[in-house]
């Protein structure tokens, strides 16, 4: 028997999980997310969306607090549980903790940061050398394979970590992406990685490398609008006051660590009667 629901009671515990317990926790959670495609379609009238939490396990626990301690249908995030933060195992394992208790209710996204290529050089592979020892970090790995790369929510509202990609004309595609490790197909590496930007036109590369791009609002419109998206939900980028609006509010991006590298005013996003907005997750 796992130990998610003593997890989800006292989330402290997520950081002193014993390695089999680990094990059970990440394996029954991939047994239940193999039944769920890359790419989600769901619907909830009341959701919380949570941003990048890189570790910070207590941005995360009031963000799950906020959608336990209300009748909310959905608790949406948006990937990067690790790298950076102070409790970076304790996070992962307790919204693996959530999924396992929450199943139909808790989205676990996947972010750039769910990947052997960045845990390599922002501090997982080393928490979990710190915490179990070097091979340990394959469990985690298998883990990040399972976890979808995008969802749609009441067939308009896009959630990802990154962007749309060049490649991708219809949502459909994400369908067929491939359970993989390290994340190879240039769609998925581009929904995971790229970012909006404003006063630009198509496509441009990326100053964060190869095979990553920017793209602007007319390339975005007609994506949205081939596909029926009225508002993207992502996360990927930190920003002082935890959000910002792109594209004349098509593009909400959200920040949702308070303890990181730069002072954010941590925020989650909150879809309840019919309206998407900014919230703190403290109040």
């Amino acid at each position: 028997m796992t130990k998610s629901f003593e997890v989800v009671k006292n989330p402290w515990l997520a950081s002193r999980l014993r390695e089999d317990e680990v094990k059970e926790l990440v394996y029954e959670a991939a047994e239940v997310m193999n039944s769920e495609a890359p790419y989600l379609e769901v619907e909830g009238e009341r959701v919380v969306f949570v941003g990048d939490t890189h570790g910070d396990l207590f941005s995360t626990m009031a963000a799950a607090k906020k959608f336990l301690s209300s009748n909310y249908d959905l608790l949406i995030f948006l990937g990067d549980y690790v790298d950076r933060g102070g409790e970076q195992v304790g996070n992962i394992n307790y919204v693996l903790s959530l999924k396992l208790e929450y199943p139909d209710k808790v989205i676990l996204l996947r972010g750039n940061h769910e990947t052997p290529l960045t845990n390599q050089y922002y501090g997982f592979m080393d928490s979990v050398s710190r915490r179990y020892n070097t091979a340990f970090y394959k469990v985690y790995a298998f883990i990040f394979a399972f976890l979808p790369y995008a969802c749609m929510l009441n067939g308009e509202t896009l959630c990802l970590h990154g962007g749309i990609a060049k490649g991708l004309e219809k949502l459909d595609q994400l369908k067929k992406l491939p359970r993989e490790e390290d994340v190879n197909d240039p769609v998925g590496f581009q929904v995971l990685w790229n970012d909006p930007k404003e006063g630009i036109r198509g496509f441009s590369p990326s100053p964060r490398g190869p095979g990553i791009y920017v793209f602007g609002e007319d390339t975005f419109i007609e994506f949205a609008d081939r596909n029926g998206v009225e508002v993207m939900v992502r996360a990927h980028e930190a920003f002082p006051q935890g959000f910002k609006w792109y594209f004349k509010g098509r593009v909400l991006s959200l920040f949702s660590a308070a303890n990181y590298t730069i002072p954010v005013d941590a925020k989650v996003g909150e879809l309840a009667d019919g309206e998407l907005r900014v919230v703190s997750p403290l109040r």
